[in-house]
């Protein structure tokens, strides 16, 4: 019996190539999208999860109100660890981990030429390896990073440095000087682990670098503290006793409240990392299930119109003896197997996608997450729920046919059929015209966003990120830089504009609320390198031999300063020296922040941590070539630096990442629309041909009573274009409040213009209109003999 289902729809998709197309197609690309986001979606709810004990790991959190903002912070003191474990019995271990922002030089002194830049590196406590489950290929888990200077080095670190030999005991130079010693050889983090780690220094490196400041292992503030817990229950009773023994001990401030954040929920509530971001995670997973509806809708639409072709069938079954169940499996079969064919398809357009998405969403995702049980799981779920839903309203229309009326010519179709179908185009468009208004509305955020003037230069800043050994000679670097024809001017800052920014609290001069000032250490060429503006500027030489802070005015706003500020102090050294005009130093989804500029004569100490030696900016001619400079600048680097490779970047590059995020939803949302529109001009493609193929006779009558063929293209047409305005003016609205919703994120964003709902209606029109038109129109010069010569 099967085979015989299987025959006949072989037959009917050979008969009815048009619409297999189209159905095979349209179902391909709706999977093949589905596949790809939702593999995305998963991966990224999989994160940290391949843990042994991932359901008791918590990082904690501090959560601080100033004034009218809520601060929160996950970086603490070294001490913090040490100390829960000893008043909480329900810790039962703890692992301190810092991670290396800027990138760092490490060298093989055995090959003096393998010099790199290396960007995932951190520190971690010997406990590292006991509270999270990372496999080692080589060494000893209960005996690594006991030592300073001991490192764990990841498998493609082994394979770059060391190729086959075994690395265990060898050492590689850190910055230049440091000689760090392997003791393990991990695998190769998996791409769901929020620790993409390719060097792990022991955390008793980092007093060890820092050995000009006494106190900064104690005092460092950038040290996570994730904590392993007996259970999950406990977690309440953890927090409640931090905010008792901290306060009776007065380890920690009694302002803040300490919060345990569950590990595998660290990388969805991250809105700095690469990909994890839980609200954009679900808007793609939403747009994915749409363009599957959109493809599986469309098979409906078209199976069940061309249902009066099939009627007889299915009244000749009947009268022999088939069955309703018979009919309904016979049917089913049929949807099985073009959701099959689909599938297969899908999976080669997936093959095709996969790195540009993977590129797109800057992204990777390991083989072995591909074959895993529950991404399998997922693709035979996808296969049976489409070939469901798919089948099923097909199935039952065409098996309830009554065998008498079909057989004696008095079925005309089925009236809440076509009511269906037109629901099913409206939806179609809807989705369409929406995603099109999406899209126009994130293009043109994005546009607003990448011209907004900022209160700085930020065209033609070569930024250069300093080494340990550079940061030493920045005077004669600078000098010589600066005296290169097309250099216009040269400054130093301990931290990168649009890269992050320090924070430290000082009372507000009225209400002695603290204040949050971000805060940056440079020289006194920063204002003029940059391009900035002065409210007040300080008198002639003021900052030329000793420290001062210059303020932006929204400082002096959020401090209550009264009065003239020039001259008062801030805390008990800083004098504030002058004021500059508010400048966009973040993302511009956050207003202006408070901001204090210390300005200092000798910059060559602006580095108090490993990993984040300062940025040199220089200001080059716009008229100059910008390649030979950089080429230029990059020979005078190496005098003062020859180990380390010159690394550079322009200041608009660093602005522009900080909405990288927006670029990608605008380049997904452009794909998204585009297939949405394909999908749905199939069905409609697909519908036309087959109302033209129904009213062939029709047609044929009025050509021989006269009418011409644009009234023939009109009378064909105006239906389906009264259920694009439908369309419209239903997707304008939905349109409208989930943009509007997304731009409360931004505190400086566009108002959302008219012409944009206007050109993604007239749009959708004249789409509709082409693709009618094609069908039509050959359907309206058809010779009417043809259609009436058997009547």
């Amino acid at each position: 019996m099967l085979q015989n289902y299987l025959k006949i729809a072989l037959r009917n998709l050979a008969r009815n190539k048009t619409y297999s197309f189209i159905n095979i197609f349209g179902l391909a690309g709706g999977m093949a999208v589905s596949v790809l986001i939702l593999m995305f979606v998963m991966h990224e709810f999989s994160f940290d999860k391949f843990h042994t004990n991932h359901d008791r790991i918590y990082r904690i959190l501090a959560r601080v109100k100033m004034g009218d903002t809520d601060l929160q912070f996950n970086s603490f003191s070294t001490k913090l660890g040490p100390f829960l474990k000893e008043y909480n019995p329900q810790v039962k271990d703890y692992a301190r981990v810092k991670t290396i922002v800027d990138k760092v030089v490490i060298k093989n002194p055995e090959n003096p030429s393998q010099v790199f830049f290396e960007q995932n590196v951190m520190f971690a406590d010997p406990s590292f390896l006991r509270v999270f489950t990372f496999k080692l290929k080589e060494g000893n888990p209960k005996a690594v990073l006991e030592n300073p200077f001991d490192v764990v080095i990841s498998e493609r670190a082994a394979e770059k440095y060391f190729g086959a030999t075994d690395p265990i005991g060898k050492a590689l130079i850190y910055e230049g000087k440091h000689p760090l010693r392997i003791t393990a050889v991990a695998e190769n983090p998996p791409s769901n682990s929020t620790f993409n780690f390719d060097f792990i220094l022991s955390s008793l490196t980092f007093p060890a670098l820092n050995d000009h400041n006494k106190n900064a292992w104690d005092n460092a503030g950038a040290f996570n503290t994730y904590l392993l817990l007996d259970s999950e229950q406990s977690v309440a009773a953890v927090e409640k006793n931090i905010k008792r023994e901290g306060m009776r001990t007065g380890a920690f401030d009694n302002e803040a409240t300490y919060v345990l954040e569950s590990f595998t929920t660290t990388h969805l509530g991250n809105n700095f990392n690469e990909s994890g971001n839980s609200k954009l995670i679900s808007i793609f997973a939403g747009v994915a299930l749409l363009i599957l509806s959109l493809a599986l809708f469309n098979y409906m639409s078209l199976t069940t119109a061309r249902a009066t072709l099939r009627a007889k069938e299915v009244g000749v079954r009947k009268v022999i003896g088939a069955g309703r169940s018979g009919l309904v499996s016979q049917f089913y079969a049929e949807s099985v197997m073009v959701c099959v064919l689909a599938f297969l398809l899908a999976f080669i357009f997936v093959y095709l996608l996969q790195q540009p998405f993977y590129d797109l969403l800057n992204l990777q995702i390991d083989a072995s997450f591909l074959v895993s049980p529950s991404f399998l799981g997922f693709l035979v779920i996808l296969l049976l729920f489409s070939a469901l839903m798919a089948g099923s309203y097909p199935a039952l229309i065409l098996s309830g046919f009554a065998p008498l009326d079909v057989l004696k010519g008095r079925f005309g179709g089925n009236h809440n059929g076509a009511t269906l179908r037109k629901f099913f185009m409206v939806f179609q468009f809807t989705v369409s015209i929406a995603l099109i208004i999406c899209s126009l509305v994130v293009k043109n955020q994005l546009t607003f966003m990448q011209n907004k003037k900022l209160g700085l230069y930020k065209d033609q800043i070569l930024s250069i990120p300093l080494s340990a050994t550079v940061a030493k000679s920045y005077f004669p670097l600078r000098d010589e830089i600066k005296q290169q024809v097309g250099v216009q001017n040269v400054t130093v800052t301990n931290a990168g504009l649009f890269k992050g920014y320090n924070m430290w609290f000082v009372k507000n001069f009225t209400t002695k609320i603290d204040v949050g000032l971000a805060n940056m250490v440079t020289d006194n060429q920063f204002v003029k390198t940059l391009g900035l503006k002065w409210k007040t500027e300080p008198a002639a030489g003021v900052m030329k031999n000793r420290k001062h802070v210059l303020l932006n005015e929204t400082a002096i706003k959020e401090l209550g300063i009264k009065g003239n500020p020039i001259g008062q102090m801030l805390g008990e050294t800083d004098e504030i020296a002058g004021i500059v005009q508010d400048f966009h130093f973040t993302s511009l989804q956050n207003s202006i922040k408070a901001m204090e500029l210390i300005v200092v004569s000798d910059t060559t100490n602006i580095l108090n941590f490993p990993g984040s030696n300062g940025v040199l900016y220089a200001r080059l001619d716009p008229a100059a070539n910008i390649q030979d400079k950089v080429a230029l600048i990059g020979k005078i680097f190496k005098k003062y630096d020859h180990e380390k490779p010159f690394e550079y970047y322009f200041l608009d590059e660093a602005f522009n990442e900080t909405f990288k995020t927006e670029i990608r939803m605008s380049t997904m949302f452009s794909v998204f629309t585009g297939l949405a529109i394909f999908i749905a001009c199939m069905g409609l493609f697909g519908l036309v041909t087959f109302t033209a193929e129904t009213r062939t006779k029709e047609i044929g009558i009025r050509k021989v009573l006269g009418a011409s063929v644009s009234a023939i293209v009109a009378l064909l047409s105006k239906d389906f274009v009264k259920l694009v305005v439908i369309a419209i003016v239903l997707a304008v609205p939905v349109a409208y409040y989930f943009m509007d919703k997304w731009l409360q994120d931004f505190t400086y964003k566009i108002q959302m213009p008219v012409w944009i709902f206007a050109a993604a209606g007239s749009l959708a029109i004249v789409i509709a209109l082409i693709t009618i038109s094609f069908q039509s129109i050959r359907a309206a010069l058809m010779n009417p003999v043809e259609s009436l010569k058997n009547e």
